[in-house]
């Protein structure tokens, strides 16, 4: 039988490991950005790791697009650039939680991409 001692200084060590652990993905999420050209790379999107827009540019052939095409062609390129931000922060996060935790089965349900109908 283990001693109160022992006990206490394998939690301590498995703290540390999870301390460390989440650290780490706390640094790779921070340093996480997708940026998604559209095809014709008229539209070129960043997304942070959760998704969040934090750069958008048009080359010159996006200025001969009409309003709405542009429009279109920004939040298409935007869904992509979600969509894959969301596959590289959910491998980030099954590296700290374990890919098949029910952790991560939360975290997946909200990292795929809704349809609309």
């Amino acid at each position: 039988m283990r001693t109160p001692e022992e006990i206490m200084r394998d939690l301590d060590a498995r703290v540390a490991q999870i301390q460390e652990q989440a650290g780490r993905a706390e640094q790779l999420l921070a340093d996480a950005e997708t940026t998604v050209a559209s095809d014709d790379e008229a539209v070129t999107v960043t997304v942070n790791a959760g998704g969040a827009l934090t750069g958008l540019r048009f080359s010159p052939q996006a200025r001969g697009m009409s309003a709405n095409g542009l429009a279109d062609l920004v939040l298409d390129t935007y869904r992509r650039a979600v969509e894959e931000s969301g596959q590289k922060t959910s491998q980030i996060m099954a590296g700290l939680l374990g890919a098949d935790s029910e952790a991560m089965g939360v975290i997946n349900s909200f990292a795929q991409p809704r349809r609309e109908p």
